[in-house]
Formats: structure tokens, sequence, C-alpha cells
């Protein structure tokens, strides 16, 4: 078992999701709620969208990816990367936002970079102000009105490395959240921190233009109604009792909600709107270790079948042929460099994801079966 913050390693996963689109669960979208001027007249679309209609390629275009921050880069629907087929991956999606990768090089699994390697991430999520607010008191570095350096409000960081620069920003444009990561930013040793900002400064200015060109956002997309939303606690999913005979612990356990209060970017704003569920499992001894855990999208069966296909057709994951009681399709695999399987499943309309640890349990084989009995469990107590 690893000693590692649950946040983190999900907040990783979260900036690898990819391009596609719309809202959260049963009932009204979190976001149309707190932003009832963004609420549309037409019918709301029956799968999730970019509700801006923009691409991947209107936030980074090639010519300027190049110019700001390395050559060679290509955007890339990165939903294809492993470390976003999660849940959590998904949110921003499902609340009808975008978030793509442009890249070159070779980039470590850790979360570094190799000598090289160039990254610039952007997600945008549409009709967000009141997130952006909540958000705001969190970040002393934002400045609002005209003082903004881009749209109504921003922050932007920028660190002058020579070729390991790298830049943040947080924009808010209109009613729309702009969040944008760039690392191994090629420039000269003498680019200091404001000259790196006047560099990528075209880059950003396009994309809050990009977003201010854009149209009215279109409906909000809702799960169907077949689908019933997640349960209330986390003990749904394994009591403290199924946990300690699942790994063989006579230790207190304590189940939470693996939102340890940090951060206050996008992606967390995007989690609590969607209604992303997050459960732990911590042995009272090891404080922060989690050899278990569990994230679910609510009304996110759709999120499922796109990831599966995704993820099955790169050999990351194998589909379950056996019936599992109360679980509609599931899919299975382990990842060699986390010492972590994954049981992908869609309950009741929702996909919930179930992790463990090997080192836990045993071989790949064990996990899965496992993980299977878990998975069934709470099927039947999602259902009551």
């Amino acid at each position: 078992m690893r000693g590692l913050n649950i946040f983190t390693v999900l907040t990783v996963a979260v900036l690898l999701s990819g391009c596609a689109g719309a809202p959260p669960a049963p009932g009204a979208s979190p976001l149309e709620t707190a932003n009832p001027s963004s609420s549309p007249s037409a019918a709301a679309p029956s799968e999730p969208v970019s509700r801006l209609g923009l691409t991947c390629n209107d936030m980074l275009p090639a010519s300027l990816v190049a110019s700001a921050i390395n050559t060679g880069m290509t955007t890339t629907d990165v939903m294809v990367n492993p470390a976003s087929a999660t849940p959590l991956g998904y949110a921003v999606s499902q609340l009808g936002g975008l978030s793509c990768e442009a890249g070159v090089g070779v980039s470590t699994v850790s979360g570094g970079s190799e000598a090289g390697y160039s990254s610039v991430n952007v997600q945008i999520l549409p009709g967000a102000s009141a997130l952006w607010a909540s958000s705001e008191e969190k970040n002393p570095a934002v400045v609002s009105g005209a003082g903004a350096r881009y749209g109504d409000a921003s922050a932007i960081t920028c660190l002058g490395q020579s070729a390991q620069s790298a830049c943040s920003a947080d924009i808010l444009a209109g009613d729309t959240w702009i969040a944008v990561s760039a690392r191994g930013i090629n420039v000269a040793a003498s680019v200091g921190d404001e000259a790196l900002a006047e560099h990528v400064d075209p880059l950003l200015a396009n994309m809050v233009a990009s977003v201010m060109k854009a149209s009215s956002p279109t409906p909000a997309w809702t799960a169907p109604v077949t689908a019933s939303g997640l349960p209330d606690e986390c003990s749904v999913y394994a009591t403290a009792d199924e946990f300690r005979a699942l790994f063989g612990t006579t230790e207190e356990i304590a189940i939470g909600g693996g939102d340890d209060g940090e951060g206050s970017g996008l992606d967390n704003a995007a989690w609590s709107a969607a209604g992303v569920e997050r459960c732990t499992w911590v042995p009272a001894t090891t404080g922060q270790t989690w050899p278990l855990y569990v994230t679910a999208l609510p009304g996110g069966a759709w999120a499922f079948d796109r990831s599966s296909a995704l993820m099955a057709a790169g050999g990351s994951v194998q589909a379950v042929a056996e019936p599992l009681a109360g679980i509609d399709r599931a899919t299975f695999g382990c990842h060699v460099y986390s010492g972590t399987c994954t049981l992908d499943t869609v309950i009741a309309g929702n996909w919930v994801q179930f992790n463990a640890e090997t080192a836990g349990i045993g071989a790949a084989d064990a996990v899965r079966t496992q993980l299977m009995k878990v998975a069934e469990r709470a099927a039947i107590r999602f259902a009551a």
C-alpha cells in the first residue's frame, strides 16, 4: 500500500480529461440552478455535448501553440489517455465543458516530465460564474474588474526557467471559466516571469476571444430518468467490516468522502457541481494510505461507454463477460505503474469505478474476483 493522498492522484487523472461535452445526474444541472440566466428554451440534447460549440482546435490552434509553447505539438482528445478513464475525468464534459491537451515529447506516469516534454492543457466550463465566485474566495491571486489581465477576472502565474518554463491561468470570461496549465515552454534562459507571461499572451488572449465569440450555451444535459442517482453514504459500497475482511485487518476504519478540503480550481468545482462521489476506506494506523477507493459519476453510463470503448481499443481494459448481479456492464484492467486494478461498472445508470491495490489483495485475478464481489453487494444496496 502506498501512502498517497487520494485527492492529488485523482487530480492528476482529471487534468487529462478529454474533449466531450455536458452536465450531471438526474434532475436539473447544478450549474443551471446556480446560473438561471443561462437556461435556454430549446430541448436539451440526448447526450452530453460541448455547450459552447467549441472544439479543441478552437482553443489550441496549432500556430499559436507552436509559437507560445513549443513546435511540433499535437492537439489530442486526451480521453484516450488511461489516466483520464475515471468518473472524475468526465465531470467537466458532463457539465457541457471542454478539456483538451496539446503536447510533444514523452511524459512520465508520475506526473513529472522528461527533458523535452511540453504540454498545454485547457478546460472551459460554461455557466460557471457562481462556481468561480466560490473558488475566488480561496484564491488571493485573482484580480477582478479593470485590473484583470484577461476577461472579467483572472489569476496568472508564470515561472521562467528556460526550456522548463511553466504558466498557469484561471480566467472568468463572461459566464465561462477557463483554466490553463502549460509546462515545458521553450524560451531563452533570459526570459523572466513577466516576459514569459507576455510570451504566452497571444494563446491565452485567443482562448478568451474564442469563448466570448461563441454562441450562447446550448441546453444543459440531464441524465435519463432511469438513472437512480448515487447513494448518500460511502458504506453502501463497502462497510468497515467488509473492508477488514477484504484486506485481512482488524483495524478501525474511517470511511469518508475522499475530499480533504484541498484545492479550489475548476476541477474541484466541476466535481462538486456534477455530483461526483469519492469514497475512501482508511485504516486508522496508516492515515493517508488508501488501498481501496471508489469514484462515481451520477447518470454517467454514457461516459462509461465512451471510456470503455477507448480503453478496450488500446488494450487497457477488458470487458467482464460473466454476468454480475445488478450490474449492467463492466470492464476490468490493472495499471502496472501504480499497482492498482480497476473494475468499472454501470449500476442503475451511473458509472461507478472500484479501485484496489494488488499489494493488499494479491495478483490481478484475485483483485478482479474481490472487486466483483464488492460491486455486486453495492448494486444490491443501490436497489434497496
